[in-house]
């Protein structure tokens, strides 16, 4: 068969830092230009959408999965509120009033209801009702990849976190030999969900890494018996950190002398805590509670509107906890237990900085993520 002209082949690795993608030489052969990436302040449900979109949180609005709003999507679940927490609280339960939950709103998106209090979703809601890894997924004026895609005419191919890893590779290499498309974008979580459990275990990580290069590497073999240039980019949202403690941060506002959901309220993700006031005493009291800590640090709103994070409603927090990188929030709405590695500290933290690799070099070099938007661009050059 011919070989078609060319191809842009982006694979999104989920969690692969810019550390450990140097320390094992991870994709070096296929991707030889590295760079390091700073990453924004937050989880993925903020890195993904800035690198598919090449906008801060504060443009493209996605920050926390969960924010505030009085006209929340989740309300009618706060009823389950009432139910025993014997039940609420198990994890089977929740699983099953997740996946009935997708298919009766419609909604495409990533979200997890994990420990999340029912009472909050009165008042809170998830961000990413749509598919980011699909068109039109953002607000009107917040374009993706894939909205500069289908405005520019050129054939895609896209895979989220709802397939599987050999599938969905499988499924990309079978659409190459048919060579009708001209650009794919594969995300995957593997990484990521492995490295939550296993980053202090360096010869499995070893392991696990070699694996997912094979992998990709195949595919990018069979590409160019297809097409005669094929262009590669390998990138990711952020790294991981190993935990290195915990703190007890909801029982220390217990001892506040102030009542939750009445004086205020607290959103307890895995690395911070977002808090809103009903009055000014309230937060005066909160902040010295704070204060007192040595285990994380108030941002202000400087520091949020630095890191591309600030927001004027409020809708993700009045004031933000950031806890010192390696130390959680546990427990959390979003779990009990501690992982072996986790994200969302500071960016500034040499394992927290993201990696994007290509087979070509990057000029200008792309120092952030947001830039990952500007790199996959240009392969339609």
């Amino acid at each position: 068969m011919a070989k078609g002209n060319r191809v842009a082949l982006c694979f999104f690795v989920d969690a692969l830092g810019w550390e450990m993608a140097q320390e094992y030489g991870t994709f070096r052969r296929v991707a030889p230009h590295a760079y390091r990436q700073r990453t924004v302040l937050g989880y993925s449900c903020a890195a993904q959408p800035t690198i598919l979109t090449g906008m801060m949180p504060s443009e493209h609005g996605h920050w926390g999965m969960f924010y505030r709003s009085e006209n929340s999507a989740l309300a009618p679940l706060s009823r389950m509120r009432f139910l025993p927490t014997v039940v609420t609280g198990h994890r089977r339960f929740r699983r099953r009033l997740l996946l009935w939950h997708r298919r009766q709103s419609g909604f495409t998106g990533y979200y997890n209801f994990y420990r999340v209090p029912f009472e909050l979703f009165s008042t809170f809601d998830i961000v990413e009702k749509k598919d980011i890894f699909a068109p039109a997924a953002f607000d009107p004026g917040v374009p993706s990849i894939f909205d500069h895609l289908l405005s520019e005419g050129v054939s895609f191919r896209s895979w989220s976190w709802k397939s599987g890893l050999d599938a969905s590779l499988a499924e990309l290499t079978d659409e190459l030999r048919e060579g009708q498309t001209r650009f794919f974008l594969h995300y995957t979580p593997h990484i990521d969900g492995f490295l939550h459990d296993k980053v202090d275990d360096d010869s499995a990580v070893a392991r696990e890494l070699a694996m997912i290069e094979d992998k990709i590497t195949s595919v990018i073999e069979k590409a160019r018996e297809t097409f005669s240039e094929v262009d590669v980019l390998i990138y990711s949202d952020h790294g991981m950190l190993k935990t290195t403690g915990t703190f007890d941060l909801m029982g220390h506002m217990r001892d506040v002398e102030l009542a939750p959901g009445r004086d205020y309220t607290v959103f307890y993700d895995s690395t911070m805590a977002r808090f809103w006031f009903s009055h000014d005493d309230a937060r005066a009291e909160v902040v010295d509670a704070l204060a007192t800590l040595d285990c994380g640090a108030i941002l202000t709103d400087d520091d949020l509107r630095s890191e591309g994070v600030y927001f004027e409603d409020r809708r993700f927090g009045e004031l933000v906890f950031l806890m010192n990188p390696g130390v959680l929030v546990l427990p959390s709405h979003m779990g009990a237990n501690a992982p072996k590695g986790m994200h969302g500290f500071t960016p500034e933290h040499p394992d927290s900085y993201a990696v994007i690799m290509s087979s070509s070099e990057l000029t200008p070099a792309p120092t952030r993520i947001r830039d990952t938007f500007t790199a996959m661009k240009s392969l339609l050059d």
